[in-house]
């Protein structure tokens, strides 16, 4: 974005990422999400996974946009279930 004098606008933290769905896995046991969030549906499915219950599924929440520290919170989430699923798979 440039302004009026040819000026870039600056980035910060507090900008909003636009995102369209945001996945947790639930259960029906319990009141509230057990894992999440994550930015894909492939990622959530692995956290359903590593919660090695027939019960668990994935569900989506439509977001208007998201801060940088839940961005950040949804692709490590990601990151920490692949690699979980990675070595139940393998072990």
């Amino acid at each position: 974005m440039k302004f009026q004098n040819g000026a870039s606008a600056s980035t910060g933290s507090a900008c909003l990422k636009k995102a369209n769905e945001l996945f947790y896995v639930t259960h029906p046991k319990a009141p509230k999400a057990l894992l999440g969030p994550f930015m894909t549906e492939a990622d959530a499915e692995c956290g359903r996974v590593v919660m090695r219950s027939a019960d668990a599924q994935v569900t989506a929440c439509l977001v208007d946009s998201i801060d940088d520290f839940t961005h950040w919170h949804a692709l490590n989430n990601g990151r920490i279930c692949r690699a979980f699923a990675g070595s139940v798979s393998h072990g």
